[in-house]
């Protein structure tokens, strides 16, 4: 029996992996290891936020036929050095995939992998395992060169129920804050909508497909789990959808508490919708404010406003639904920017917040000048292109600042009383020092 061996990268090796406060199940792991059992292959999953032993330590007293990765591309260099350490052990055939590969499969095409699938068309694996080439998303490598056949967009409703069994073995990880161990649920491939910063509106193809409702509520239902986050990109779309899944959960008494992600002007035209859902379990909605200025949401092409963006932390508030909001901290910051969004958060009373900089995506075209190309620091929390007003040194100093601010804030709002506040702090007065130093930040 053919042995596979599929690979989900840590996040980070650095702090600010987030091991206890956000862990995603791997869901695309879960749909490739009910695709092959079905075919009667022997399958193994590796998830390194949950494994304690290091890659070379899982595989030592194994064997493994297959290998197939998926990563991020902050996570790149990690899924390669998997891929090395797998080739060394046991010279297998090497398939690598994942978002960083849908966007930039060129940066796999490396001596140790052998095909890189750059799309959501799993089912095809079986046959692609067996030999099979001339599937469209598929990459292979011949005599010494890398082919590639046609990009193809997949249809969503193709995609079998997960075979969640790694999930269900470890039912102390995989939480979202304090909601533990949740299930990842997805509903739809790609985003509807084109922000500028978004990688995943680029994904599938930039093809917008969704399951049915029924579908889904039936995954739902079948397992027995008590919290459930949507991890759609944009789960709050379609109003006509959303009652629909809301009447349907109510019809059938299922008890979930639920995360989604939505846009504000979706739920500023619809207090009715966030009110209904509410009553049937909706927790946390992760919303993408971005910006406290309109001409910044015009240049993300985020087609939104501030007065949406009130309105919606209004009617969340309004009906006790935790707000996730999400800033972007743009390039052309300048301290009295990062001073503002901090008195903006403090004005509106935002508890639940978490800050991103602004990253140009690896492959997709950019007007901005990078000042590194290292996969690694594409995670968000590193600048990658360089900022307009300020230098690095000092557009990092009020980073940090902001960052001890809101930590600050939220400790005496006992906001995550999980974590280790002082941890964090005394972290980010080290990569100040840093900076100040030349050094590069962890």
């Amino acid at each position: 029996m053919t042995k596979v061996l599929l690979v989900h990268p840590e996040e980070s090796r650095t702090k600010y992996d987030f091991q206890g406060i956000i862990e995603n199940e791997c869901l695309d792991l879960e749909w490739i290891q009910a695709i092959l059992k079905e075919h009667g292959y022997d399958v193994t999953i590796f998830d390194k936020q949950v494994e304690s032993r290091s890659f070379q330590q899982f595989i030592a007293d194994k064997q493994f036929d297959v290998f197939y990765g998926e990563a991020r591309c902050f996570q790149e260099s990690f899924i390669i050095e998997y891929a090395f350490a797998f080739k060394q052990r046991f010279d297998g055939l090497v398939i690598l995939s994942g978002p960083h590969a849908q966007v930039n499969k060129e940066r796999f095409f490396i001596d140790q992998a052998d095909l890189v699938l750059s799309g959501y068309n799993y089912y095809d694996l079986p046959d692609i395992i067996e030999g099979k080439r001339d599937a469209y998303n598929l990459s292979y490598r011949k005599d010494g060169r890398w082919f590639s056949n046609p990009v193809k967009a997949t249809d969503i409703r193709k995609m079998p129920f997960p075979d969640r069994s790694y999930f269900y073995a470890h039912p102390d990880r995989y939480q979202y804050l304090d909601m533990k161990h949740a299930m990842w649920l997805r509903s739809s491939f790609c985003c509807p909508y084109r922000c500028r910063f978004c990688l995943r509106n680029h994904m599938n193809d930039s093809v917008y497909s969704r399951r049915d409702v029924m579908d889904l509520v039936d995954e739902i239902e079948r397992n027995d789990n008590e919290n459930v986050y949507l991890v759609d990109d944009d789960f709050l779309y379609d109003e006509e959808y959303v009652r629909s899944f809301i009447n349907e959960i109510r019809k059938r008494n299922i008890k979930r508490n639920y995360i989604c992600y939505g846009r504000a002007d979706f739920i500023a035209k619809h207090e009715d919708i966030i009110s209904d859902f509410r009553k049937i379990g909706l927790t946390y909605v992760l919303v993408g404010l971005e910006d406290i200025r309109n001409d910044r949401l015009d240049s993300y092409n985020k087609r939104n406003s501030i007065e949406n963006n009130e309105k919606c932390i209004e009617i969340c508030q309004k009906n006790d639904v935790r707000l996730m909001v999400m800033f972007i901290l743009g390039l052309d910051y300048t301290g009295k920017d990062f001073r503002d969004l901090f008195s903006y958060i403090k004005k509106h009373r935002l508890k639940h917040v978490a800050v991103s900089i602004y990253t140009p995506e690896l492959g997709l075209q950019t007007e901005e000048e990078y000042i590194t190309k290292d996969p690694s620091r594409f995670d968000y929390l590193h600048l990658v292109a360089k900022p307009k007003y300020l230098s690095v040194s000092m557009w990092y100093l009020h980073y940090y600042v902001l960052l001890i601010k809101l930590f600050i804030k939220a400790q005496r709002e006992g906001v995550y009383d999980f974590i280790d506040y002082r941890s964090y702090i005394l972290s980010f007065l080290r990569n100040i020092l840093k900076h100040e130093n030349g050094e590069r930040h962890a």
